[in-house]
């Protein structure tokens, strides 16, 4: 209000003897009104922005973890490449994101797409697909998760283990160790997670249709 009056003083405020001179100077006054007052409304203060929807989703960092005697070319959870792992082996790539549900829902899944080795060498576009609900939640003491844990198991088991700490810990699911170690642990004495060789190692010496010895 302040700044209208100001500019109405400008405009009708003269002296007499200026007022009888025809002339446009009574339309600067307008134009000056119309500039204060939109200089004004330009002043005033935005809204506050409004705060985006809860959809009861938490994101975690995904790593695979391969507990099989193949090699697993390629993963993808909901769609985002997430690893590669060779046999018993996994935990240390941390590529994709992937969003659950904050309380857990035994109902909600997630695409898991996979190709293994030999998979790939039958067709080199083809992968494996399969709806994936997750295991119980294994929050830290805070309730905190921080990682997807996407195991893969001998006979085309897939689990998934939200979790804050990772294999080996000692709460973590079914007392899971890291693939490598779990795999020494069923095979005590042994070299059978020593280097197995790989089918593209089989291929490569000439020995794909021998039988592979499996330790005791």
């Amino acid at each position: 209000m302040l700044i209208a009056q100001l500019a109405f003083a400008m405009a009708f405020g003269r002296p007499a003897e200026n007022r009888t001179m025809p002339s446009l100077r009574w339309l600067r006054p307008l134009g000056l009104i119309a500039a204060l007052l939109a200089s004004a409304a330009c002043e005033r203060a935005e809204p506050p922005a409004t705060a985006p929807a809860d959809d009861g989703m938490t994101g975690l960092q995904v790593s695979v973890l391969n507990y099989t005697d193949e090699y697993i070319d390629e993963v993808y959870v909901n769609g985002s490449w997430a690893a590669n792992a060779m046999a018993h082996s996994g935990g240390g790539k941390f590529s994709a994101h992937a969003a659950i549900p904050r309380q857990r829902d035994p109902n909600y899944t997630l695409t898991i797409q996979w190709r293994t080795e030999s998979l790939y060498l039958k067709d080199p576009e083809a992968h494996y697909t399969r709806e994936v609900a997750t295991e119980p939640y294994q929050p830290d003491e805070r309730g905190r998760l921080a990682m997807l844990w996407v195991a893969f198991f001998p006979n085309d088991v897939i689990k998934l283990y939200p979790a804050f700490a990772g294999p080996g810990a000692p709460d973590f699911a079914e007392g899971l160790l890291e693939p490598k170690l779990q795999c020494r642990k069923e095979h005590p004495g042994s070299d059978y997670c020593e280097g197995l060789p790989q089918l593209w190692q089989k291929l490569r010496d000439g020995t794909a249709d021998e039988q592979k010895e499996v330790a005791p």
